[in-house]
């Protein structure tokens, strides 16, 4: 048989060497495109998309304990609508007796794939082992100079096809890593296909199921845009307003853009605008016409009211809320359980610690300091128990 492109499992954590397949988004026979989501997939910890490397015909293959072993072929593609299963599982045994099919690849060279959306069954090596080598020819294919847009940069998030989740890159390994994938792993349309942090103890590990593909580097972030490996970013850190502000400014001005991420719990009022860049956790709420900026991080239960105006690259603790008509300036931080009468202005670096009650307007770089008056005393002892 010509043409049978097999679907080979992926790996997405490095626990489960067997997935389930939880959706099937077309059904045997169906006419497919290279790149539209053929499945989903679950793994003790995450569930991801599972796209065609080729065009033609899908035919899937029998699962007799209904789970999908890692880097085996659970279905194909065939250039022939007419093709059996059983002509497909001959085909397959017969280009693995003569090692094509199940030709053994390198960890670095799969993590390499993965970082760049590439199906390691597309990649042809000269040698018995497909290495980070062979990867890196494959994108060098896929981005040919030529191809590179002059036009001026777009920070939008791109378009996805119909049918397909957008995939994110998140920038940053930590505890927002952790929070960001929580978010997306309750939000359709979204995922999480790597994460990039300057820590090299976090590199070729997984976080929530997502690979640690290397560090923060703009250049590579370019090219694997260009070679499809994502379709924008998005910003876990909370702690470092200045780290936000460097990456979400140079990568926009490199044409890399950059995706909202929104808890589905969020309660967002009429004509409300949202900026790009902002990750918003659980319980939030913007008012009507509240205009957000870009790149702000705003932890569960802060609540925006009508006509407030945030800037950018501002970050959030829990429970910070804000009356009407409240002004935001730039790279402001809040701490949590704060308070902000109507009408009133914070100027741009200004650091707000928690439990403020703010009752008049924040002059630029300003820091609101509270005063507690709490007294702490051992309880006396209790008898008679």
């Amino acid at each position: 048989m010509s043409g049978c492109v097999p679907v080979l499992m992926p790996r997405a954590s490095a626990n489960d060497d067997a997935v389930s397949i939880v959706e099937w988004r077309v059904g045997p026979g169906a006419k497919v495109k290279k790149g539209e989501v053929l499945c989903v997939a679950e793994t003790s910890k995450a569930t991801f998309e599972v796209e065609a490397p080729a065009s033609g015909f899908l035919v899937c293959l029998p699962l007799p304990d209904g789970r999908a072993e890692v880097g085996r072929p659970f279905a194909a593609v065939t250039q022939n609508e007419k093709d059996t299963v059983e002509e497909v599982l001959r085909s397959l045994s017969q280009e693995a007796a003569g090692g094509e099919a199940a030709r053994p690849h390198t960890k670095k060279a799969e993590l390499l794939a993965l970082r760049h959306g590439i199906n390691i069954v597309e990649i042809h090596a000269a040698g018995k082992v497909i290495t980070e080598a062979d990867v890196l020819a494959v994108v060098a294919k896929r981005t040919p100079a030529s191809s590179r847009a002059a036009a001026a940069p777009d920070n939008r998030a791109r378009p996805v096809s119909a049918g397909r989740s957008q995939r994110l890159l998140i920038v940053g390994g930590g505890d927002g890593a952790v929070q960001v994938i929580d978010v997306l792993r309750k939000t359709s349309g979204q995922y999480a296909v790597a994460i990039v942090d300057d820590d090299s103890r976090l590199h070729r590990r997984f976080v929530m199921g997502t690979p640690v593909t290397g560090p923060v580097d703009l250049n590579w972030a370019r090219e694997s845009l260009e070679a499809g490996g994502f379709d924008a970013a998005v910003i876990s850190v909370s702690t470092s307003i200045p780290f936000r502000q460097r990456i979400f400014e140079t990568w926009s001005a490199a044409g890399i853009p950059f995706a909202n991420v929104v808890h589905p719990t969020t309660a967002i009022g009429a004509e409300v605008r949202l900026g790009a860049g902002n990750v918003v956790m659980a319980f939030c709420q913007f008012g009507a016409c509240a205009a957000i900026g870009d790149n702000n991080f705003l932890s569960a239960y802060v609540s925006i009211e009508h006509h407030c105006r945030l800037g950018n690259h501002c970050s959030f603790g829990p429970a910070v809320v804000m009356s009407s008509r409240v002004t935001i300036g730039d790279r402001v931080k809040f701490g949590s359980g704060i308070f902000i009468e109507p009408k009133l202005a914070i100027g741009a670096d200004s650091i707000l610690a928690s439990g403020a009650i703010v009752t008049d307007h924040i002059p630029e770089n300003s820091l609101l300091k509270v005063h507690n008056a709490n007294v702490l005393r051992q309880r006396p002892g209790q008898t008679g128990l």
